[in-house]
């Protein structure tokens, strides 16, 4: 009897959090296409955009790092920073912590760009906001980043590693 419970309550949780993962994934693309369809594309194209982003919350990073946290190969990341590199956005600063892999920084115009870029986001955020409290919007995200800390987590890479067909 326990058994067959605890294969429900494992069936509910697989269909509930797999639902969940989904709508987060379907999100993403949806708001990849809303961002291009408000902003366009060129020289505002979602994968400068999360770089741009990204440097202006998190400061100065590496390019392996900026690939490692998108799970996209570092050759990606690269052409991305030599575009904004090349757009005057961003430059290439000497790494204290490591010889070869330099730190990628916001200029003056890349932070001149990045503030008018989330001024236009701001306007579309807000009225994604209309109807809910800004507490559930809290909760969603506290809940997708205790998820993601977990596919990050050492924990979940061994488990993957061991579940993995052809280990």
């Amino acid at each position: 009897m326990a058994a067959r419970e605890n294969r429900q309550a494992r069936s509910e949780a697989h269909e509930v959090v797999d639902a969940f993962t989904y709508e987060v994934a379907l999100l993403f693309f949806r708001m990849k296409l809303a961002a291009t369809q408000f902003l366009g594309q060129g020289k505002h194209s979602s994968g400068r955009r999360s770089l741009l982003k990204s440097l202006g919350r998190d400061g100065p990073q590496t390019v392996p790092a900026m690939a490692r946290v998108r799970a996209v190969s570092r050759q990606h990341i690269q052409k991305l920073v030599n575009e904004l590199r090349d757009d005057g956005l961003v430059i290439a600063k000497t790494n204290p912590a490591h010889k070869r892999s330099r730190l990628i920084v916001l200029t003056p115009a890349g932070e001149s760009f990045l503030e008018e870029m989330n001024a236009r986001e701001a306007e579309l955020l807000e009225q994604l906001a209309e109807g809910k409290s800004l507490a559930e919007f809290r909760r969603a995200t506290r809940l997708v980043q205790e998820v993601r800390a977990r596919l990050e987590s050492r924990e979940w890479q061994e488990r993957a590693a061991e579940a993995r067909p052809d280990s």
